[in-house]
């Protein structure tokens, strides 16, 4: 697209500016301050003291300026590139044009001979076209050789229309570009573009002609008065946002000119603890902020996704629209459904996830706390733009069909999810132990380098667990309620966040893979736990979406029927507590089980028993395993347990001791640990009474309806081939 110009221009000085933290660098127009330029027919010329004539008159004769970015402003001076929140302005007065004019931030160009060379390795161009003197309107060459046309003209005939033109990057893939006249009814344009190489190590300014009048008047480019620069957090003494030595340029950013940029790999990140002002920030991924009152300004913070694997996202900022977010960002496309894209909401009807599709073109804000999963088409950062949040959030969640919601963290810093992180002020404290809104004290958050969610309660890594800035995470309703995340529960994380402390605690994790994948269930040995279910200390595996693969465990008494993928027990008489384990696989499938137990009396050792075998096989020694290939699917406990004990163990040992008796509602019982062959089960009132009688073939579990029952408690009488057993259960 090879079109030309010429302008008129009545300017006394020109400097152009590009910020480098707090400093301001001036670049004086002067042909010695310009590398060598391209002339073919044009050329440039000082004219005044600090003002840098051009000219590219008669028959496409064209002209080019360009140089480096130096760290004072001169040829010789020590190169550097933008970093993200430097500004660069530089201005232009334009009269008639008839061919090309403009400036192009260049990205580090291997080569500089040629017109082409100088224009076209480009990060950014702003450029103008004026087809034969025709009002045409500036326009911003982005990625792609996007043209993206301005509001603002550039050439109006019998007058002079001066510009100032600001570029600003608000990310290492994002220049915001402003084009401003400045006279002749003064306006301004602003958008934020997509940059094709944020390695932005100079600029080029030209003009090209095509016009054979003979009245043509000489391009200048004048001075620019404003400027922004970036303030670079450093945290060197503390992380109290108002002390100066904690920035870059020793002084405190609170205007609305300040451009802040607050770097990860810190041990210090900034509270701002009074009202704050600033143009723009920008947060890196890993680092954090936290304000404490108002905090005025536009944000942008980046979170790294390592895979184009699904995460589940939140925003951390206030504003960002979905339809910014997929314009800004490479999503996945749909295998099945080719229209959708790699951004959805989870809905608890049973219907799971709602994608969003190709040319979405709505309203829909991320709203603060609401829970997203995104998948890019490859590894790449992802950002949000917004306000800062200063409030507390509360977030919507319903039971629905099966009571998850996804939701996320809203702050742009860590927050508490347990009372080890924050014993007051912590997710689970708050929405569960005191407003009673959950079905159990959990949180579940994706795990995309194994496929399968992890579990966080009062017991994860027997330390505290935070909540990173932009993650998302399920918990579970017990009703129509909302999510309360407050502002108390923030906090920052130095570089050494997960440099967790050796653990001590008694546990043992249990492992399973079909060859593919690969599920694990967590035991745990904790004073002043029960052999039931322990909320905030037992927790289910995550059942918002089915599994077609899973592993999991069983309380060993007064079960409640939940598939725990946490189980914590008393850290005594191990030996007494057999742990009924479920399997979910299909028929075929070979599977291995190993297990990792740490810190485990020494005498104790762990056996994994196979009822369908008849077998029982040690796991703690290490490269024990063992491994079986299914006849018949799995779906359910009653085949497989967990013994720890310090004897060697024979079949039959314990066959009645792993059966537990326990009502899953008001209909029914349930009878796990069964073993293999015949058995009756009665149940009796006090009065002796016989209310069920009921025979059948046992596998592990039964259910027992019941008839409509008084409340109170009931003799349950079991009678197997292998034994009997007496217990006693209350109907309530």
């Amino acid at each position: 697209m090879k079109k030309h110009y010429l302008v008129t221009l009545l300017t006394t000085m020109l400097f152009s500016t590009l910020s480098i933290a707090q400093t301001t660098v001036n670049y004086p127009q002067r042909e010695a301050n310009y590398h060598t330029h391209f002339g073919s027919g044009g050329g440039k010329y000082d004219n005044g003291v600090d003002e840098l004539g051009m000219w590219a008159n008669f028959d496409a004769k064209q002209a080019i300026a360009w140089r480096n970015f130096t760290d004072d402003g001169t040829t010789t001076g020590n190169a550097t590139t933008m970093e993200v929140g430097d500004t660069f302005k530089i201005s232009l007065a334009a009269y008639r044009a008839y061919g090309q004019i403009g400036i192009s931030l260049l990205s580090s160009p291997t080569a500089t001979a040629t017109w082409e060379d100088r224009i076209n390795n480009y990060a950014v161009q702003v450029n103008l076209n004026g087809n034969g003197g025709a009002y045409t309107p500036w326009e911003i060459v982005s990625n792609g050789a996007t043209v993206n046309p301005s509001t603002i003209y550039g050439s109006e005939t019998g007058t002079i229309n001066e510009f100032v033109f600001t570029f600003t990057l608000v990310s290492p893939t994002k220049l915001e570009v402003t084009i401003e006249r400045t006279n002749n009814t003064a306006t301004s344009f602003t958008k934020t573009v997509t940059i094709n190489n944020s390695d932005i190590s100079g600029y080029s300014i030209y003009v090209a002609d095509n016009w054979d009048g003979d009245s043509n008047q000489d391009i200048f480019w004048k001075p620019t008065t404003e400027y922004v620069y970036a303030n670079v957090w450093n945290g060197s003494t503390s992380s109290d946002w108002e002390t100066a030595a904690n920035w870059s340029s020793n002084s405190v950013p609170n205007s609305a000119t300040a451009n802040v940029r607050i770097p990860s790999g810190l041990s210090n990140y900034p509270t701002a603890l009074n009202s704050t002002t600033v143009n723009y920030g920008y947060i890196e991924s890993g680092a954090t902020l936290i304000a404490q009152d108002a905090f005025t300004g536009t944000l942008t913070y980046e979170r790294s996704l390592g895979t184009n694997n699904w995460y589940l996202i939140s925003s951390p900022v206030t504003g960002e629209t979905v339809t910014d977010f997929m314009g800004a960002h490479t999503l996945a496309t749909g295998t099945i459904n080719t229209d959708n894209r790699g951004i959805a909401k989870y809905i608890n009807d049973g219907s799971a996830w709602n994608y969003y599709q190709d040319g979405y073109a709505g309203g829909d804000t991320f709203a603060n706390g609401q829970g997203y999963s995104v998948s890019l088409a490859n590894p790449d950062d992802i950002s949000f733009t917004g306000t800062m949040p200063i409030n507390d959030v509360t977030i919507p969640i319903t039971t629905d069909t099966n009571g998850f919601n996804l939701v996320g963290n809203p702050y742009p810093s860590f927050i508490a999810a347990n009372n080890n992180a924050n014993g007051t002020n912590n997710v689970l404290k708050i929405n569960d132990t005191d407003n009673d809104f959950l079905t159990e004290s959990t949180i579940w958050l994706w795990n995309e380098g194994n496929n399968s969610y992890d579990i966080v309660n009062h017991t994860t890594n027997n330390a505290s667990f935070q909540i990173a800035p932009g993650q998302g995470f399920f918990v579970s309703s017990n009703g129509n309620n909302t999510l309360s995340i407050t502002e108390a529960m923030q906090s920052h994380q130095g570089t050494d966040t997960f440099q967790r402390s050796a653990n001590t605690r008694t546990e043992i994790q249990l492992i399973v893979s079909d060859g593919t994948n690969t599920k694990n269930a967590d035991i745990f040995y904790i004073d002043g736990t029960t052999t039931g279910f322990d909320n905030g200390y037992d927790s289910s595996i995550f059942g918002g979406v089915s599994h077609s693969f899973a592993i999991y465990t069983e309380a060993v008494s007064n079960g409640t029927g939940k598939k725990l993928g946490v189980q914590s027990l008393p850290n005594a008489d191990l030996e007494t507590m057999i742990i009924p384990v479920g399997v979910k696989a299909a028929a075929g499938k070979e599977i291995t089980f190993t297990a990792e137990a740490f810190n485990l009396p020494s005498d104790i050792k762990v056996f994994l028993e196979d009822r369908a075998t008849n077998t029982f096989t040690r796991l703690d020694e290490t490269d024990s395993h063992y491994t079986i290939t299914l006849n018949n699917a799995l779906n359910g406990i009653g085949r497989f347990y967990i013994h720890t004990t310090p004897s060697v163990l024979k079949v039959n040992n314990n066959t009645l001791n792993t059966v537990s008796i326990f009502k899953t509602n008001t209909s029914t019982i349930r009878i796990n640990g069964l073993p293999q062959g015949k058995a009756t089960v009665s149940l009796f009132n006090v009065l002796g009474k016989q209310v069920v009688n009921n025979s059948f073939s046992a596998n592990g579990v039964k259910d027992i309806s019941l008839p409509k029952l008084a409340t109170g408690i009931y003799i349950v009488k079991l009678q197997t081939e292998t034994g009997n057993l007496t217990k006693k259960i209350i109907l309530e």
